[in-house]
């Protein structure tokens, strides 16, 4: 058999072993507490900022959007500025198409119209030496 002390000291430090796990238990709870009461105080620090923050993002995401409409509004405008020139610009290439026929029409009356000046010169001339021929044998 095992002598008696060996009994008290197995139960002497079984004591001790529960009463460090109390200790340690004991100190866990007060640790909690204390991370709990720092976390309160902290949420009751930050509490405001972080309303504030909502805010902010409140107000960033109120600007943002109106950056958007803003944004749609002018390219709705750029497109309708690039499809009025894309006309005037189609007006402007008929005009000068029109342009372009007319000046060569009025080329072509011109060229004509001095033709029928040179004949009727030739004509004239021509009759001015039949005329002087006549004149002479007369």
């Amino acid at each position: 058999m095992l002598p008696t002390w060996v009994g008290v000291v197995s139960a002497i430090s079984l004591g001790i072993i529960a009463l460090a796990a109390i200790v340690v238990a004991a100190a866990c709870i007060v640790a909690a507490l204390g991370i709990r009461t720092a976390v309160l105080a902290l949420k009751h620090l930050a509490g405001p900022a972080i309303t504030d923050v909502r805010q902010l993002i409140g107000s960033i995401k109120t600007e943002a959007e109106m950056l958007v409409d803003s944004s749609r509004d002018i390219r709705r405008r750029i497109v309708r500025a690039a499809d009025a020139a894309e006309q005037r610009l189609t007006d402007l290439d008929a005009l000068a198409e029109v342009v372009q026929e007319e000046v060569e029409e009025t080329a072509l009356d011109a060229a004509a119209a001095m033709q029928n000046v040179r004949r009727g010169l030739s004509m004239l001339q021509w009759g001015r030496k039949v005329l002087k021929g006549r004149r002479k044998r007369s």
